[in-house]
């Protein structure tokens, strides 16, 4: 039997919360590969709203350059508060400066 055709929008949007919390659920899963240190949750929170977690694999700055980034973002449209942006920077510097870290041996 199938549905009369005025009824498939209405089901098709009906089931949809039940594919949004999976959907959300991936959206705010932590990246891997990103090391644990004061600022990745700020981070991530900020940036992976707009930002796909690659971006910075290859992106390599010291602390002054990634805070340039961060203004530069700011000026998009970006609503971070100076902390933010402080704590951010000396995450990326740390994580993401222009030496990648060194292996523990």
């Amino acid at each position: 039997m199938a549905l009369p055709r005025k009824l498939v929008p209405a089901v098709l949007l009906s089931a949809l919360p039940l594919f949004l919390p999976g959907a959300a659920q991936a959206q705010r899963a932590k990246p891997a590969g990103f090391p644990d240190g004061p600022g990745k949750e700020v981070l991530v929170g900020k940036c992976f709203q707009c930002h796909a977690p690659t971006m910075w694999q290859d992106h390599r700055q010291d602390r002054r350059g990634w805070e340039s980034v961060l203004y530069r973002m700011v000026g998009r449209g970006a609503l971070w508060t100076e902390e933010e942006i402080k704590t951010m920077a000396d995450y990326l510097a740390s994580a993401y400066g222009r030496q990648p870290p060194q292996a523990a041996k």
